[in-house]
């Protein structure tokens, strides 16, 4: 008898599901503030303004995904309470993140930048009227109009 392998969750060596896990708003936001440092899932809710759980679901996932931990801090009166914190694993897919954002958004700048000089030059070489050109530095500026302005 033949047997395949078991059946796992989500494929971790998946370019999709990776997108995925962090392609939510939400769970993205969580790991930006534990980079700050652990906290509680009931502080998490109201520094974001989104229910407990909200939170409690994605920190779930984020647990299994071995992008944060959990720990019990155990204060000097009351109840313990359950934190969390970000693992090196989520540190690591966020400084990813964060570095394949800036690069793309250079690597669009640049290509914006490119383009109006070849414009520029062209206007300059009198190889493009001056009406032409305005229309077409319009239709660059519109195509690139999240990294012109900045």
């Amino acid at each position: 008898m033949i047997c395949g392998p078991p059946m796992l969750g989500p494929v971790a060596d998946d370019p999709l599901e990776l997108i995925r896990i962090v392609a939510s708003a939400t769970r993205l936001a969580i790991l930006k503030l534990l980079q700050q440092g652990f906290d509680h899932p009931e502080d998490l809710a109201k520094k974001m303004k989104i229910r407990r759980q909200a939170v409690d679901k994605q920190l779930l996932e984020l647990f299994d995904w071995g992008l944060v931990d959990r720990a019990a801090v155990f204060p000097p009166t009351g109840r313990p309470r359950i934190v969390y914190q970000m693992t090196r694993r989520g540190k690591d897919i966020v400084d990813l993140l964060d570095r394949a954002a800036k690069e793309y958004r250079d690597g669009f700048r640049g290509d914006f930048q490119r383009e109006m000089d070849d414009l520029e030059a062209k206007l300059a070489a009198g190889e493009v009227a001056e009406e032409m050109y305005f229309k077409k530095r319009k239709e660059i500026e519109a195509r690139y109009k999240w990294v012109a302005g900045r």
